[in-house]
């Protein structure tokens, strides 16, 4: 998977047919129409921002097909796959390589407390088990579990693609990169917090998947823009924009407030529901101008 650098990325959303039924593909076309016109370089469907965790098996590769479809070879698209267990991770990297994904990404394994060997061995099966390049996604707020620098530099000798870094932390993020740089060979390391990538494309990284960027994509192309071109004045205006557009969608309630801001401004038979416990979030939603 060719991406230009830096790479802005959508953590897309998940449309559900209204009432509770499954992936609408209308109102999927109608957002990835829109977010693909806006300038953006892959989607990734099935990540927390999708409600992956919250979906069956069947229902990420429903998201997947569907996401695919939408991008018609436009985009390409970077499957979230991950579960806790290995197997059903590998499972479902398949089905998703097998429905066009051009590569797939999978959350560092959580639940259990098990060694970075084992860890290790997880990616590792994917790796060696599909032929796309296989991407990491930590976020430790969510799985309580940190993927340290040291594994990671392991990891990417074993032949591991990329990581989507959502850690918050811009420490952790420059060690990141130094992981990368000691492995020597070819990675690319997003970041996946708004609010630091002005920052973390400032160390090299390969851009971001953003949240933020199902609503305003113009927005987070534009500052990736500015700061790869070193327009530093543009780039500081576009990093507040950006980051205080995240901040109201965190501050309205997060994933359905974001839905319900798409839902706007995407129109037509895009439904707001989320999945439940999801579903009961406030109603508020921010402004999608």
């Amino acid at each position: 998977m060719d991406l230009p650098r830096p790479a802005v990325i959508v953590a897309l959303l998940t449309p559900y047919e209204r009432g509770g039924g499954g992936v609408d593909e209308g109102a999927m076309r109608a957002h990835v129409d829109w977010l693909v016109e806006a300038g953006v370089d892959a989607l990734m469907p099935c990540g927390t921002t999708g409600e992956g965790p919250l979906l069956a098996d069947d229902e990420v590769a429903a998201v997947v097909r569907a996401t695919v479809a939408a991008a018609d070879g436009r985009v390409p698209v970077l499957a979230h796959v991950g579960r806790p267990g290995t197997a059903p991770t590998l499972a479902l990297a398949r089905r998703a390589v097998d429905d066009g994904a051009a590569a797939v990404a999978a959350i560092v394994p959580y639940y259990y407390a098990t060694p970075d060997d084992h860890v290790r061995a997880h990616y590792g099966a994917l790796i060696d088990g599909v032929d796309v390049p296989v991407y990491a996604y930590t976020i430790p707020s969510h799985t309580h579990r940190e993927l340290e620098p040291a594994l990671l530099e392991q990891l990417i000798g074993d032949g591991l693609a990329g990581v989507k870094d959502s850690t918050k932390s811009a420490a952790r993020h420059r060690e990141y990169a130094g992981a990368a740089r000691s492995a020597g060979a070819p990675f690319a390391l997003y970041t996946g917090t708004a609010s630091l990538m002005r920052e973390a494309l400032r160390e090299d990284s390969a851009g971001a998947v953003l949240a933020v960027a199902n609503l305003h994509p113009e927005a987070c192309v534009a500052l990736a823009r500015a700061i790869h071109e070193r327009r530093d004045d543009d780039a500081e205006r576009l990093q507040s924009e950006v980051a205080a557009h995240d901040a109201q969608i965190r501050a309205a309630g997060g994933i359905p407030a974001l839905k319900r801001a798409v839902a706007e401004r995407v129109g037509g038979s895009y439904s707001p529901d989320a999945r439940g416990p999801l579903a009961g979030a406030p109603a508020r939603a921010p402004a999608a101008g």
